[in-house]
């Protein structure tokens, strides 16, 4: 596996508990000794907690939790408000620190709260070793914030993020490092496997049906088997299991991963009967019909997730298949409308979830068939994409339909939010 490793000094840095760290340096507290949360009380107690200070997680807590499930006991807490603007601000305070030390080119932003740092070509420089630079850029994060923040050094994007994610939290410095010399020690044990970056619940479930249960059996199993089952993924991950990886950022091949899906959800302000409900399904079809057309892509599967209100029983997830794959508003709304009437039971409706998969590349012509309206379809691309023109120049609500005017719409309300939330 040798000719397949290349050794750089990459850093992963993850700023601690944002939002509410955020929160604590705008009053002026310390986030390991105040007990504060973000949440928007305004929504209710179903409203969800999107970060505690570390304070907090010392005691048990966890962010993305409902108001309602938290804890009584907890003394002088402080609930804030969500504001994301301020949180970009900061954000944006943190990524010139890091361009502070090094160039645009080796930087990756990951998320609001994390980034990668290819830092090879500046030990030189600072004369110091990647840890050493680590513990010099979080200090300085620190000092122009207040924002705490966590870091992993790696030979490369993935052990940088594997250090980061496993062991940083631990690190009495805040800062671990994981090298190539240390994957069978420090890798290799890690189970169940959903606990390493880049392997999701149902993809464990898959390899533990190999009697694949720990990244130890992963990194011992065969190539060939796991890239016939799961194409490029599997060998993928056979390579991640040795700690391999051969993305550098500078040649902007990090972490290009294959888009799998679109699609959104929202919780309610309110109960929503199947009348009103369709109002929902309206806008987000309309929404998920523009993420695909921003992406260039069409779908060949739609699901429809429907989550009952408090007090009521569940709800349904359910899909369905195109014959020819489609970003077409007006297909993917009678898709949907479909699975809706078909596995509605009554009950009160909280949340929607609607998702594309089975993504295709887009066509810019289609093959006209017996059954289908091609001009139809032709001048209602057209005029979708003229619209989504108008809303990048003028915002979202430049061009809304006039159902959205009505109380049950809520695509006018969210365009005026940033991440869900008021800035």
């Amino acid at each position: 596996m040798d000719q397949y490793k290349q050794s750089r000094d990459v850093l992963c840095i993850d700023l601690k508990s944002f939002f509410a760290s955020v929160e604590c340096a705008l009053r002026g507290l310390d986030p390991f000794e105040t007990p504060l949360i973000v949440a928007d009380k305004s929504r209710g107690n179903g409203s969800i907690v999107l970060a505690v200070t570390p304070f907090l997680k010392a005691r048990g807590l966890k962010s993305r939790f409902r108001l309602h499930e938290l804890p009584e006991d907890i003394q002088d807490l402080i609930v804030a408000k969500p504001r994301m603007k301020a949180y970009l601000a900061y954000s944006q305070k943190v990524i010139e620190v890091y361009l502070s030390f090094i160039a645009p080119e080796d930087l990756h932003i990951y998320s609001i709260d994390e980034a990668f740092l290819d830092v090879t070509s500046y030990l030189k420089y600072y004369k110091c070793d990647a840890e050493t630079l680590a513990k010099r850029i979080l200090q300085r994060v620190l000092d122009v914030t207040k924002i705490p923040a966590t870091c992993g050094v790696g030979d490369n994007l993935l052990l940088s993020k594997l250090a980061l994610d496993l062991y940083s939290k631990t690190a009495s410095s805040g800062i671990a490092v994981m090298r190539y010399d240390d994957v069978s020690e420090k890798l290799w044990p890690i189970q169940p496997l959903s606990k390493m970056w880049g392997i999701g619940e149902r993809m464990e479930k898959r390899l533990n049906y190999l009697n694949i249960y720990s990244v130890y059996d992963l990194a011992h199993s065969s190539r060939d088997q796991l890239k016939k089952l799961f194409g490029v993924i599997g060998e993928e991950l056979y390579f991640h299991a040795h700690g391999i990886d051969q993305s550098i950022i500078r040649e902007k091949h990090y972490y290009h991963i294959p888009m799998k899906s679109v699609g959104l959800g929202q919780t309610l302000f309110r109960d929503y009967n199947g009348e009103d409900i369709f109002t929902v399904l309206l806008e987000m079809t309309d929404e998920v019909a523009e993420r695909l057309r921003f992406v260039r892509k069409e779908a060949s599967t739609l699901s429809l997730g429907i989550r009952y209100s408090k007090g009521y029983e569940g709800g349904f997830s359910r899909q369905t298949t195109f014959e020819v794959p489609t970003c077409d508003s007006e297909e993917l709304l009678d898709a949907i409308l479909r699975l809706f009437h078909r596995f509605y039971e009554g009950y009160p409706i909280r949340q929607v979830f609607i998702r594309a998969t089975k993504l295709t590349p887009y066509r810019a012509a289609w093959q006209a068939s017996f059954f289908s309206d091609v001009i139809r379809k032709e001048k209602r691309q057209q005029l979708w994409e003229s619209i989504d023109v108008i809303r990048k120049h003028y915002g979202k609500s430049s061009v809304a339909r006039l159902i959205s005017y009505l109380d049950s719409g809520t695509a006018l309300e969210r365009s005026t939010l940033i991440g869900g939330h008021h800035g």
